[in-house]
């Protein structure tokens, strides 16, 4: 069965006079990330097509992402996230056509639309954080992705450990 994997981006920083595409991680938002991979390379193991959107604070989360897993998946990046309505990702999962029936997508993307994406797609509300994660078992085709075929397995949000202070 497909697994996809939605991913809010980390922590971005607001430098001012910068366009909202063009945003950076943030310190903690770098550390979060790395985390995020971690976790996912443990929680789920490999992943065979990542989609991410062109903003830099989501391309950045997505590189510290692959420091976790071991083989690389093929990454596109994929305008129609940036600004993306429900509609445009459901759409976009919809569209999805991979090859193995036991492959595992993941979606890095923004709020409101990624929670508003796992509500839709499983009847849960969840409302992901920065470095949040949810799991989705899809149980048949993606074209038929609904909250009729698809189960939420986990939820996390990274963070990375900071050091005590002495």
């Amino acid at each position: 069965m497909p697994t996809l994997v939605v991913v809010r981006h980390a922590k971005a920083d607001s430098p001012v006079g910068l366009q909202d595409i063009a945003r950076p991680l943030a310190p903690r938002g770098k550390a979060d990330a790395v985390e995020a991979g971690r976790w996912l390379a443990r929680t789920v193991g490999g992943c065979d097509l990542l989609l991410t959107s062109p903003a830099r604070r989501t391309e950045e989360t997505t590189a510290r992402l692959l420091d976790g897993w071991a083989t690389a998946p093929v990454i596109v990046d994929e305008e129609r996230l940036y600004e993306a309505t429900l509609g445009d990702l459901l759409r976009i999962v919809r569209g999805l056509d991979t090859q193995r029936p036991d492959s595992v997508v993941v979606l890095v993307a923004h709020n409101p639309g990624a929670s508003d994406l796992v509500e839709s797609l499983t009847g849960e509300v969840v409302q992901l954080r920065t470095a949040g994660l949810a799991v989705i078992a899809v149980e048949g085709e993606w074209a038929d992705a609904d909250s009729t075929s698809c189960r939420l397995v986990q939820v996390h949000t990274a963070r990375a450990q900071t050091p005590s202070a002495s």
